[in-house]
């Protein structure tokens, strides 16, 4: 009798050499994202850098902003150019220009530019990391689900989440060792001033993007055979695809919860700003040793949630990181001296929402849907991008009538409270197991 994996196998346009090439070649793009993550993910890095050039909070949190607004260009992308033929150029320019985005701000500082050319680079570059990114992670999870068989896409995730988080904590160690000379403590060499030492660290965040431009380059798809050139509304991505997808009330009202705990993406500039008011040192001299924290504890916590959803639902994943993503700006709101390095494995764990809310989403989802409904999945990152300067106005506002302290701490709780009401939706509108709409 055949096994299930031995019939997918059978069944899968490619064969299993070429499979496995996919494979690797995904845990390897996933991986350099990773390592990049210390510019990639726009935000702590940013703010402690624009902080240090005498920036307000509310400037200091328009990177992390801006990234997540631009945030509907793959839905826009993937709208005018469904065609598979498409994917692997686009796939390798979104890294391409990621790559230029983070030289741009080296070459900032190496040429001297004025502190607001510099401020002005390090916020175009959220732009275009925001615009290429999200795309990015779009089409590679495209390109996986093309060219390897589903069962062996558990392998597959396992390698890439697993030894991921493993890589953003290297790179956070590697950075931190930029910027202050020093690897959890012990003091290494004595570090460029600044701002040459975060002009270093964008610049050897341009080495894993290229070498992931690479990787996309050698992918090899399966050919959609039901694929028409001319047509758009192939892929489900075209104007009357995106309208079908907001009818559907599941779909609307994942789409609301989704929105209301992204807001913990925004808080992470005030979180690490907050550390001169509760550890009474520079933002900067701890930024990479809590971004190292911070995706050590998600590599562990990604293995723990995967066996959680593979024992119960789709749902309860979504709940636990929610509910473990809500406790970060809670417990931060009132952390002070070391404990609050504690704030940043708690937020690590909990960022993991960023892929149990689309796996919901997916889980939700006819096969003809995917590609559409994961490109609509960070379009949900939009309406949550303007809480990030909603945040840093709060903070500043509430730090001028009282305490700097408490600016921050006012801000925490008010994310406390939208990250809340959306754990609430989800308890009360959202099933265990979710079925896709009849085709």
């Amino acid at each position: 009798m055949s096994s299930q994996p031995d019939v997918d196998a059978a069944i899968h346009p490619l064969p299993a050499d070429a499979q496995t090439r996919n494979l690797l070649l995904f845990a390897g793009c996933v991986g350099m994202q990773y390592l990049a993550a210390p510019v990639l993910y726009v935000g702590a890095t940013h703010a402690a850098m624009l902080k240090r050039m005498e920036s307000s909070n509310f400037l200091a949190n328009s990177p992390e902003t801006v990234y997540y607004f631009f945030a509907f260009v793959p839905v826009l992308i993937t709208a005018l150019l469904p065609s598979v033929r498409w994917l692997k150029p686009l796939l390798t320019g979104c890294y391409l220009l990621a790559a230029l985005a983070a030289a741009g701000v080296a070459l900032g500082v190496w040429l001297g530019v004025s502190p607001q050319v510099l401020g002005s680079a390090v916020v175009t570059q959220g732009v275009l990391t925001g615009m290429t990114i999200p795309l990015a992670i779009t089409l590679v999870w495209e390109a996986m689900a093309r060219g390897v068989a589903e069962s062996r896409r558990g392998s597959t995730l396992a390698l890439a989440y697993g030894g991921g988080p493993l890589l953003a904590a290297v790179g956070s160690l590697g950075s931190g060792a930029l910027l202050n000379g020093e690897v959890l403590g012990s003091k290494l060499w004595e570090p460029w001033a600044f701002p040459a030492n975060y002009g270093a660290v964008f610049a050897a965040a341009v080495i894993p993007l290229l070498l992931a431009s690479f990787f996309a380059s050698r992918f090899v798809v399966a050919p959609d055979a039901t694929e028409e050139p001319s047509s758009a509304s192939q892929s489900g991505l075209g104007l009357a695809g995106l309208a079908e997808f907001w009818t559907n009330p599941l779909l609307r009202r994942i789409s609301l919860v989704t929105i209301l705990l992204y807001a913990g993406n925004t808080i992470v500039a005030n979180l690490t700003l907050n550390t001169q008011q509760a550890m009474t040192s520079d933002p900067s001299d701890y930024v990479m040793s809590q971004t190292a924290i911070r995706f050590g504890t998600k590599a562990l916590a990604g293995m723990l949630l995967g066996l959680l959803v593979a024992k119960t639902s789709p749902r309860a994943g979504l709940l636990a990181t929610g509910l473990v993503y809500l406790l970060a700006p809670t417990y931060a709101a009132f952390a002070t001296g070391l404990a609050y390095l504690a704030t940043f494995p708690i937020y690590g764990a909990g960022e993991l929402v960023g892929v149990y809310a689309p796996n919901y989403l997916l889980a939700a989802s006819r096969p003809r849907d995917l590609r559409r409904n994961m490109a609509v999945a960070n379009l949900l990152m939009v309406p949550a991008a303007p809480l990030g300067l909603v945040f840093g106005a709060v903070s500043d506002v509430v730090g001028k009538r009282s305490t700097e302290a408490e600016g921050y701490r006012a801000s925490f709780l008010l994310c406390t409270a939208i990250m809340g009401l959306g754990l609430v939706l989800a308890w009360r509108w959202l099933p265990p197991r979710p079925r896709p709409p009849a085709d």
